[in-house]
C-alpha cells in the first residue's frame, strides 16, 4: 500500500524505491556536492536536487508545499551551513571536520542552530563527529544507526584489474585534491611529499586547476588537468591506476573522519594507499595499504613500498578490492544508506508519536487542541492586502501527520473566513470539528480593527480544549507542527502543570529561490539556553509559534493582552513566565510565517514616517514605541521581565558574540575561502568569481 499522511493508505502498488530530495547549499556551483548528487543518480531513485528553500534546481519551480512529505520519504541535507527548512523529515549528513564548522565565526549565532534544526542525522562513521551531534541536541538525541557515505551506487562499481594492463598510466599513483594553502602563497600540507612523489615519476596529480585566480598547481609537472563533477568521470580516470592515494587533511585526522577518496577509489577497482587515519581503519581495515614516517621523504618511501607491494603481488591487490567492494555493496553503497533511511521514516511515521499520561488513565477521553484561524493583516501596503487563507493545505497536512490511534482531536476555530466555512462544507478533514465563531469573537465589522492582543483575548475565552494555537492566514506550520509540540507536552509535562511550547520559525514567501546563504532571513529555533533578548525580539517571536495548554493559556491575563499589538508573542511570554509556566522553545523549524509580523509593521511606519511625526504615532492600529514602554507598566514589579523590557528597549544589551580565532593554519585556510564565496564576506563579489569553481 501507499502511505498518505499517517494512520492512511490507499490500494496503490507501494513504491519499491525511496524519493529522496538533496539539499543543496550552493546548487550552482559545480562542487563535491554537485558530484555526489549525479553519483545517486545511479541508483534509479527517484532523485530531485532543491535549494534549501524547496526550488527544484533544474525546473526552477518551488515544491516546498503542504504535500512535500507525501511526494518524497525525506531529504538528505550535505552542508552544515543549510536550515531545515523544507516541509518534509529531513536529514543532516555529518561528515565535515569539526574543525572546519567551529571555526567559523557566525557558529554562535548560526551555525549551531542550523546543527540543532534537523528531525535526524546520517553519519559517515565518525564517533567524534556523533559526539558533537549529540552533544548540540542534548535530551532529544536518539541514535537511528543511520549512515551515509561519499561512495557509489551498486551498479557504478568498477571491474577490478591487474596493474599493467589497459592504459599506459596503470602503474602510477592517483591523487586528486585541492591545494588549499596554494591560496595564500602558502605551501600546501603534503606538498613537499607531492613533490617528492613527482620527482619520482611515480604518481599524476589531478584536481582543480585554479581558485580564486590562483593557480594551485603550479610548479607541478605532473598534474595532469581537471575531472568533471558530472558523477562519471572520477571513476574511469582512477581505473587506469595502479593505486589511488588517500591523503587526510590535519582537520579530517583531528575529527576522525575522512574524505570520500578510499571509498572512491575502491569503488573504481583499484587499490588504496593511505595514511593511517582513524575513521579509514574502522571502515575497511586492512583492506587499505597504509603509509607511515616521520619526515616527507619517509612518507614517499613508505608510499613507494606500498606500490611495489602492489605491483609485486597484484593478486593480493586484487583480493583487497573486491573484499572492499562487497563490503561497499553491503554496507555503503547508496541503495543501502537511503533505504534504511526511508525504513526508519515509515517506522517513525507508523509509531503513536505521542502518548499522554491524562489519557492512558481514561482511554476513552481525547486531547482535545483548539486551532483558533483568523485574519489580521492592518500593516498591508494599500490594495495588498492577503485575502483568503491559502495555508489550510498545511494546517490540514499538519493535523493529519497525527495517527488516530494517537488520541488527539481538533476544532478549528475560525473567525470571519468564508473559505474555513467551506472547507468546513465540503469535509476538507474528518479529523477536525469547524467552528465558526464569528458571531462570538468578532461581533460587526470592528475586528479588522482590533490590535492582535485584542482578537486573542476575545477568542481565548473560547477555548475549551487542552491545548490552543492561533494562526493567522500568513502561517504555514510544517508537517509536524502539532507532532512536535505535542509530543514535548507528552514526554515532559505532567499532567495539570502549566506549559508553553514554542516551535522555531523562519519567514519566507517562497516567490524567489535561495540565495547563496540563509543568513539574510529572519528564523528563531534558539533553545532556552542560547536565545539572547536583545532588540531584535521582537522580530524574533510570531504568535504562531506558540502552542498553549490548558494551564498556560489559563494564566495569562487577557486584559493585559489588549493593549499589545506588535509585540503581543513577547508579552504572552513573559506572562507565562511571569507566572511560572514551563516555558520551552523548540529546535525544530516548524512553521513558516509569510512576512515577518513585526517588518510588516515597520514598513508601515516607514510609510506612515513621510506623513509627519503625528502620522507616525497615531495613523496606525498600534506604535512599537508605545508597546516597549508599556511593557515596564505590564511587568514593572518583575526584575527578570523588566531586565528583558530594557534589552528590547536597548538598554543594557549583552555584548556581541566574538569571533572565535582559528589556531589551526589549515582550518584557516579551508575556512578562509569558503568565506570568501560566502555572502557572509562581501557576497556578490565573491559569489561571481566563486561561480563555476570546482571543489574538491
Amino acid at each position: 500500500m501507499v502511505h498518505g499522511p499517517r494512520g492512511q493508505t490507499s490500494g496503490m502498488t507501494a513504491v519499491a524505491t525511496p524519493r529522496v530530495l538533496l539539499v543543496a547549499q550552493w546548487p550552482n556551483i559545480k562542487n563535491a556536492e554537485y558530484e555526489l548528487a549525479e553519483r545517486l543518480r545511479r541508483t534509479g531513485f527517484k532523485i530531485t536536487v532543491v535549494d534549501f528553500l524547496g526550488f527544484d534546481v533544474r525546473t526552477g519551480q518551488c515544491i516546498n508545499d503542504a504535500n512535500l512529505c507525501d511526494e518524497y520519504d525525506f531529504a538528505v541535507s550535505l552542508h552544515y551551513e543549510t536550515p531545515k527548512f523544507l516541509n518534509v523529515p529531513t536529514f543532516l549528513w555529518v561528515a565535515n571536520p569539526l574543525e572546519f564548522i567551529h571555526a567559523q565565526g557566525n557558529y554562535r549565532t548560526h551555525l549551531i542552530h542550523h546543527l540543532r534544526s534537523y528531525d535526524d542525522y546520517v553519519y559517515n562513521g565518525s564517533d567524534y563527529l556523533k559526539e558533537h551531534i549529540k552533544s548540540i541536541v542534548g535530551t532529544d538525541w536518539v541514535d537511528g544507526g543511520l549512515g551515509f557515505f561519499q561512495s557509489c551506487s551498486r551498479n557504478a562499481l568498477l571491474k577490478p584489474r591487474l596493474p599493467g594492463e589497459g592504459a599506459e598510466t596503470t602503474g602510477k599513483l592517483f591523487y586528486c585534491g585541492v591545494n588549499w594553502e596554494a591560496i595564500s602563497d602558502k605551501a600546501s600540507r603534503a606538498q613537499g611529499l607531492l613533490e617528492i612523489l613527482q620527482e619520482r615519476g611515480i604518481a599524476d596529480f589531478y584536481g582543480p586547476k585554479s581558485i580564486l585566480s590562483v593557480d594551485v598547481w603550479a610548479g607541478f609537472p605532473s598534474y595532469r588537468g581537471e575531472i568533471p563533477f558530472d558523477g562519471e568521470s572520477m571513476f574511469p580516470a582512477m581505473h587506469d591506476y595502479a593505486a589511488v592515494l588517500a591523503l587526510s587533511s590535519p582537520a579530517h585526522l583531528k575529527s576522525r573522519t575522512s574524505s570520500g577518496r578510499v571509498m572512491e577509489g575502491f569503488a573504481a577497482g583499484v587499490p588504496v594507499i593511505s595514511d593511517d587515519n582513524h575513521h579509514v581503519r574502522s571502515q575497511f581495515g586492512d583492506l587499505v595499504y597504509y603509509f607511515d614516517g616521520a619526515t616527507e621523504r619517509e612518507r614517499a618511501d613508505s608510499i613507494q613500498e606500498a606500490l611495489r607491494e602492489i605491483r609485486s603481488r597484484p593478486d593480493g591487490a586484487i583480493e583487497r578490492v573486491r573484499e572492499a567492494q562487497s563490503l561497499i555493496s553491503r554496507q555503503y553503497c547508496f541503495e543501502v544508506c537511503l533505504e534504511k533511511a526511508r525504513d526508519a521514516v515509515e517506522q517513525r511515521a507508523g509509531r503513536q508519536a505521542v502518548s499522554f499520561p491524562a489519557r492512558a488513565a481514561n482511554r476513552d477521553r481525547d486531547m482535545v487542541v483548539d486551532v483558533f484561524l483568523f485574519f489580521h493583516d492592518p500593516y498591508a501596503p494599500q490594495g495588498r492586502a492577503e485575502t483568503g487563507f491559502t495555508n489550510l493545505a498545511h494546517i490540514l497536512r499538519a493535523i493529519a501527520s497525527l495517527a488516530p490511534q494517537d488520541g488527539v482531536r481538533f476544532r478549528i476555530l475560525h473567525c470571519q473566513s468564508t473559505q474555513a466555512r467551506e472547507a468546513a462544507l465540503g469535509g476538507a478533514s474528518s479529523r477536525a470539528e469547524w467552528i465558526d465563531v464569528t458571531g462570538d469573537a468578532a461581533g460587526s465589522d470592528e475586528w479588522f480593527g482590533l490590535r492582535l492582543g485584542e482578537k486573542v483575548s476575545r477568542l481565548t475565552r473560547l477555548a475549551t480544549g487542552d491545548f490552543a494555537v492561533f494562526l493567522t492566514q500568513s502561517d504555514f506550520p510544517q508537517h509536524d507542527y502539532f507532532v512536535k509540540a505535542l509530543g514535548w507536552f507528552a514526554r515532559t509535562v505532567g499532567d495539570g502543570e502549566p506549559a508553553l511550547h514554542i516551535a522555531g520559525f523562519y519567514v519566507n514567501d517562497l516567490s524567489a529561490s535561495a540565495p547563496l546563504s540563509a543568513g539574510e532571513i529572519l528564523r528563531n529555533n534558539s533553545s532556552n539556553g542560547l536565545y539572547r533578548w536583545t532588540q531584535d525580539s521582537i522580530a524574533n517571536h510570531q504568535l504562531g509559534q506558540l502552542c498553549f495548554n490548558r494551564g498556560a493559556l489559563g494564566a495569562l491575563s487577557l486584559s493585559r493582552l489588549c493593549r499589545f499589538d506588535v509585540l503581543l508573542p513577547v508579552v504572552a511570554i513573559l506572562d507565562c513566565m511571569s507566572r511560572g509556566v514551563a516555558v520551552h522553545r523548540s529546535r525544530h523549524l516548524l512553521i513558516r510565517a509569510r512576512h515577518g509580523y513585526y517588518h510588516r509593521y515597520f514598513d508601515a511606519f516607514t510609510r506612515e514616517s513621510g506623513k509627519g511625526l503625528w502620522a507616525q504615532h497615531y495613523e496606525l492600529l498600534s506604535n512599537a514605541t508605545h508597546e516597549v514602554n508599556a511593557l515596564y507598566d505590564a511587568f514593572h514589579e518583575l526584575p527578570e521581565a523588566v531586565a528583558i523590557a530594557d534589552k528590547i528597549y536597548g538598554i543594557d544589551l549583552p555584548p556581541p558574540p566574538p569571533t572565535p580565532v582559528t589556531v589551526d593554519p589549515a582550518v584557516y585556510q579551508v575556512n578562509h575561502f569558503l568565506n570568501r564565496i560566502s555572502p557572509y564576506v562581501q557576497m556578490v563579489k565573491r559569489a561571481v568569481r566563486a561561480f563555476g569553481i570546482k571543489l574538491q
